[in-house]
């Protein structure tokens, strides 16, 4: 997880619902909707039916019945819609894998069917040689405390430095020429999302055969039979509020990249000096490549963790979608970067729905189904925090409703993410109070998940029609 990626959010959402969230709210058809109207709608929908009581027995999570196919997750041949718990901890530490052990009952009462436990890069790896300097073994503990409960672990990493991620320090002893830089010709720092930290060139070799190097040895040391599927770096981009990639790496890169494709456009030639002009910046043929290139990132990091896990382990792949005036800095051309990914099983959406404009962030699940379509790929589609802690709290129940709906009726049928279930009152990202109750925004799911279940089937079934 990017440490709290969408908190650069919050205060412009919050703004924003002080704005337009106290009046009337626009629903699909156009209709204005009275928020007064709210409780009532929400007593004729999700209350209609009685919350399942959870499996509290001894439920099995055998890897050998696992089968991902038709964009659903099968358990032994039967559909089953996953909820996916995200807890935001140091991995690495005992004391903390232990508390989440404790809890793991708590989430199982609360319907969670697997846990995704994303493993920094700097949590494990101090000298940045990718080689965990941290014991795996509060690592491997967990993933078997949760397989043994019956429930799914999955594993993701953060070997970025954008969002919240690190690189450890170490690593710029051995590359301290591994800096992304700007238009400008400066070295980049995370001023984007507030951290701080020292972004890197996802261009340069020595950071992705390092990289590699970490996950090998995180998968290396856990039993990867036990891991339902396994995510590439979190939200994989460029940055929106800066253009990047004009390191010498990304200029070495690129130019090999026009060799092999012959391309011998001038306009579309890097420039040799700073500042660079936005005419290329915005150029057709850098932001193609730009989008190839993120896409072979995460397919190679994906490659890493097939190496050691075998070739028919799952892997998950975030894809943001966000503002489309910044969309191309992110990563290019989207559909060019969709279209190039080989790696994934599950495409997880980020955002799904579009803040600023309250709705559904539709550009982004049709460039997808536009590629599944026409490649015929068998991709789950799924949504990269379905809910977090801080984006939706200023939303009426019923838009929440409305939220969930949408995810299932742009043909999600692998199940839902939410972020962070690790408990905290005062923890604005978090979903839970110190003593597990849970918050708004999630108490619509927790409360009411058999009405959820009956939906996802009844909207599986419209679409059929």
């Amino acid at each position: 997880m990017k440490t709290f990626k969408s908190i650069k959010f919050l205060c412009f959402i919050t703004m924003l619902f002080l704005a337009v969230g106290c009046g009337e709210t626009t629903s699909e058809n156009g209709q204005s909707e009275k928020k007064e109207t709210d409780k009532e709608q929400d007593k004729e929908t999700v209350s209609k039916y009685d919350v399942p009581n959870p499996d509290l027995g001894k439920p099995v999570a055998d890897y050998t019945k696992w089968e991902i196919k038709n964009g659903k997750f099968y358990f032994d041949g039967k559909w089953k819609f996953l909820k996916t718990a995200k807890p935001l901890v140091n991995f690495s530490d005992a004391t903390a894998v232990d508390k989440l052990i404790s809890s793991l009952d708590i989430l199982r009462s609360k319907y969670y069917t697997s846990i995704e436990l994303n493993c920094y890069w700097h949590h494990f790896d101090l000298d940045g040689d990718g080689i965990p300097d941290k014991s795996l073994d509060p690592l491997n503990k967990l993933i078997n405390a949760i397989y043994e409960r019956g429930m799914y672990p999955c594993l993701s990493v953060e070997t970025y430095a954008v969002g919240g991620g690190a690189i450890p320090d170490g690593f710029w002893k051995l590359y301290p020429d591994a800096f992304a830089i700007n238009d400008k010709g400066d070295k980049v720092t995370d001023t984007e999302y507030g951290f701080g930290s020292k972004v890197v060139s996802i261009f340069h070799e020595g950071y992705r055969i390092t990289a590699h190097k970490f996950i090998k040895s995180l998968a290396e040391g856990i039993d990867t039979r036990k891991i339902l599927y396994f995510e590439t770096t979190v939200e994989p981009q460029y940055m929106g509020a800066i253009p990047l990639c004009y390191s010498e790496s990304g200029k070495n890169e690129y130019e090999k990249w026009r060799n092999k494709n012959k391309i011998t456009d001038p306009t579309s030639k890097m420039p040799t000096s700073f500042p660079i002009p936005a005419s290329f910046i915005k150029n057709e043929t850098w932001n193609q490549f730009r989008a190839q290139f993120l896409a072979k990132w995460v397919n190679d990091d994906a490659a890493a963790y097939r190496e050691v896990a075998g070739e028919k382990a799952y892997v998950a792949i975030d894809y943001l979608d966000a503002n489309e005036q910044e969309q191309y800095l992110r990563m290019g051309e989207p559909l060019e970067f969709l279209s190039h990914l080989t790696a994934p099983n599950i495409i997880q959406i980020n955002w799904t729905w579009y803040f600023p404009d309250n709705k559904p962030n539709q550009k982004a699940y049709d460039r997808v189904w536009k590629v599944i379509n026409e490649k015929k790929i068998d991709w789950a589609v799924s949504e990269h925090m379905t809910f977090n802690g801080s984006d939706f709290t200023s939303y009426s129940n019923f838009e929440l409703e409305k939220i969930l709906e949408n995810t299932l009726k742009q043909g999600t049928r692998f199940g839902w993410e939410f972020v962070s279930v690790t408990p905290g009152r005062n923890d604005g990202f978090s979903l839970y109070n110190d003593d597990w109750s849970p918050k708004r925004v999630i108490s619509i799911v927790d409360d009411h998940w058999g009405y959820w279940l009956k939906r996802v089937e009844e909207i599986e079934s419209e679409m059929r029609q």
